[in-house]
């Protein structure tokens, strides 16, 4: 890894520091006394916290790279350079390069969740592990990046799905319960604060150094992540309580449904209906009792229409949190789940009497 700018400092410092120290108690300030003793002791101590925290940083810029749940620290910042954004194809989504072979497509379309927000091996998401199921029989086209909501992942299917013939073959969108953010954005109601800046006068140090960062966001998610948690869900429900909002958000939603019957989503000239589609809806895994609500309202919306629902709330009902979750600071689901998922669609959706091989 590439030194940063604030690592030279520090190198510089803990170079320098030692011979500053020596030169002026043994040049410079050489008369004995209580003051000189104190400020020797203090000189000293101050050497010992450097160096100290000077190997704590090179651990942690070096060995340390655990993933987040909002991509918000340094050690997050580690994953994302060493697992996250590997391998990455040209159109600049975390998997190999797409190939158009006259197999059918199987389009995978999601945020995060999709993308593999937290697991180091990219096969190691239900995309992969279910096209590995499938015997590489069909032309995976995974379109996922965290953040992305229903807008934008309409956006980005409109725009691959016009650049290729195929009709047929399969479509699995992923939700998750934070995507009826932009309706509520259009409709007035404001998101609270999921980042949490540490004061101005400790960002030099924060927000350069790995260490300090591990340390802060320690004692920032210990003091007010409940708060905040609270906070944002009690957003989200007022999102699916306001008929407004969910009314805006329905109308999202159904522009997805009309996805298994045209080619894009731009025109209104349906097509023959011939894209299979299966919609997968993920609760809030930290708190599944609590969100399911809103999940469920969504995976309602979608069944009722005839749409293939696969309903996380129910598939991981009877898990802990920390089973299905990728850490104690990430809520994205982990390597068991996305297994897990991968073959249930396989087994509901995916058998050789459903499509042809």
């Amino acid at each position: 890894m590439t030194l940063l700018p604030a690592h030279l400092i520090l190198i510089c410092v803990l170079v320098i520091y030692p011979f500053f120290v020596w030169f002026l108690f043994r040049r410079v300030w050489v008369s004995d006394g209580r003051i000189r003793s104190l400020f020797l002791k203090l000189s000293l101590s101050l050497a010992s916290i450097l160096f100290l925290f000077g190997g704590f940083e090179f651990y942690f810029y070096n060995h340390v790279a655990v993933s987040d749940g909002f991509g918000q620290t340094k050690m997050h910042q580690n994953w994302r350079e060493r697992y996250g954004s590997v391998p990455s194809n040209s159109l600049g989504f975390r998997d190999q390069e797409q190939v158009q072979s006259g197999k059918p497509d199987l389009y995978i379309v999601g945020d995060s969740f999709t993308a593999g927000h937290g697991i180091n091996n990219y096969q190691d998401r239900y995309a992969n592990i279910l096209e590995t199921d499938l015997q590489k029989q069909w032309d995976l086209i995974l379109l996922a990046k965290g953040g992305w909501g229903t807008s934008k992942q309409l956006e980005a299917y409109s725009d691959i799905s016009k650049q290729r013939d195929e009709q047929g073959g399969a479509l699995i969108w992923q939700y998750f319960i934070n995507d009826i953010e932009e309706s509520g954005a259009a409709l007035g109601i404001t998101r609270p604060p999921i980042y949490l800046a540490a004061p101005r006068y400790l960002n030099p140090i924060v927000d350069n150094y790995h260490f300090a960062n591990f340390l802060w966001w320690g004692v920032a998610r210990t003091a007010y992540a409940r708060e905040m948690g609270q906070q944002y869900l009690a957003y989200l429900q007022k999102c699916y309580s306001n008929e407004k909002v969910w009314r805006h958000h329905r109308q999202q939603l159904q522009q997805v449904i009309e996805l298994q019957h045209r080619s894009d989503v731009s025109s209104m000239e349906e097509t023959p209906s011939g894209r299979k589609l299966i919609v997968i809806v993920y609760p809030n895994l930290k708190d599944i009792a609590t969100t399911r609500a809103m999940s469920d309202k969504v995976a309602d919306f979608f069944d009722r229409q005839g749409v293939s629902v696969v309903n996380m709330a129910d598939l991981l009902s009877g898990f802990s949190p920390k089973d299905i979750t990728v850490n104690a600071l990430d809520g994205h689901a982990n390597e068991m789940v996305n297994q897990l998922l991968a073959e249930h669609l396989y087994k509901t959706f995916f058998r050789p009497s459903d499509y042809q091989k």
